[in-house]
C-alpha cells in the first residue's frame, strides 16, 4: 500500500513500503522540464540539473559523492520534458542523511559563475555527441516534425546558443522560480517509515513559500499531409524514425489502436 501527505504549502510525499529489502530509494521530483522553456531558455532545466552536483551550501560537491557513494549507495538525476528528478538508491539506515543532501542541492545549490562556464563545455560536448549519433539524433528531428516551432519539438538539451547564453543570473532565477513546493514530489520506495519521512520533510521544507504550480503549453498539431526530413551524414548506415499523432494515453481505444 502507498502513503500519501501534503503540506500545507503543497509539497507531497509519496511512500511505499518493501520489507523483504535492507535498502530504499529517494526522489525528489520537480515539475520543471523542456516543456515549460522559452526558446531563449531552451536547455536551461537539463544545465540547472547538472549544476546541483557542483555543491550546495552545506555540502561540497566531494561531499555529497562521499555521503552517498563512501556508503554503498548510488546518486543520479535526469531531466524530461515535463520533469527533473535527483534520486538516490541507498542503504535504508542512512534514509536521512540522503533527503538533507537531496534537499539541500534542490533548495540551496550554489551555482558559482566558474562552475557554470566549466559546465557550459562539459553540455556542449554533450550536444555534439547526440549529434554525431544518428541513431539519437533521427528521433530529434522526428519531433521537429510532429511538433515545429513548439517546445515539446526542441531538444530538451538546448541549443549552443541557449547554453552559450545561460549565466549565473538566470540560472539562479529560474531555480528560485520553479524549484517551490507546489512544484515538488518527494517518493521513497523500500525499507522506510512512511511518519518518520514526512516528520523530516515538514521540517526541511515547511517554511519555504509555495511558489505557483507550473503548467506547460499545451502542443498544436496542425499537420495536414505527410512530412519527411532527411539529414545526409557519411555514414554506412541509414537510420529510420517513423511518427504520427494518435490518441492520449488515458483514451478508451487506445489500445485498439496499439
Amino acid at each position: 500500500m502507498f502513503k500519501k501527505s501534503k503540506l500545507d504549502n503543497g509539497l507531497r510525499l509519496i511512500t511505499k513500503r518493501l520489507n523483504g529489502v535492507q535498502s530504499l530509494s529517494l526522489g525528489i521530483w520537480i515539475n520543471i522540464g523542456g516543456r515549460f522553456e522559452s526558446v531563449k531558455q531552451k536547455g536551461i532545466s537539463h544545465f540547472l540539473e547538472h549544476l546541483l552536483f557542483k555543491g550546495s551550501k552545506k555540502y561540497s560537491c566531494r561531499k555529497i559523492k562521499e555521503s552517498i557513494e563512501g556508503v554503498g549507495g548510488a546518486l543520479n538525476g535526469f531531466t524530461s520534458e515535463e520533469l527533473t528528478c535527483f534520486l538516490v538508491k541507498i542503504p535504508s539506515r542512512y534514509l536521512h542523511s540522503a533527503l538533507d543532501i537531496l534537499s539541500d542541492m534542490v533548495l540551496n545549490p550554489l551555482l558559482k559563475s566558474t562552475d557554470v562556464e566549466k559546465e557550459k563545455t562539459v553540455i556542449l560536448e554533450e550536444l555534439k555527441m547526440y549529434r554525431d549519433l544518428p541513431q539519437s539524433y533521427c528521433l530529434e528531428l522526428l519531433d521537429e516534425l510532429l511538433w515545429p516551432q513548439q517546445p515539446l519539438g526542441e531538444p530538451v538539451i538546448g541549443t549552443v546558443e541557449s547554453v552559450r547564453g545561460a549565466t549565473c543570473v538566470s540560472l539562479r532565477s529560474f531555480q528560485k522560480a520553479h524549484y517551490t513546493p507546489a512544484n515538488i514530489v518527494i517518493s521513497a520506495a523500500g525499507l522506510v517509515e512512511h511518519d518518520l519521512l514526512a516528520e523530516k520533510v515538514l521540517a526541511i521544507f515547511s517554511r519555504k513559500n509555495c511558489g505557483k504550480s507550473n503548467i506547460f503549453t499545451a502542443v498544436r498539431e496542425s499537420q495536414s499531409k505527410k512530412q519527411l526530413k532527411i539529414f545526409p551524414k557519411a555514414t554506412e548506415q541509414i537510420h529510420m524514425a517513423l511518427g504520427f499523432h494518435s490518441l492520449k494515453r488515458d483514451h478508451p481505444l487506445r489500445h485498439a489502436q496499439a
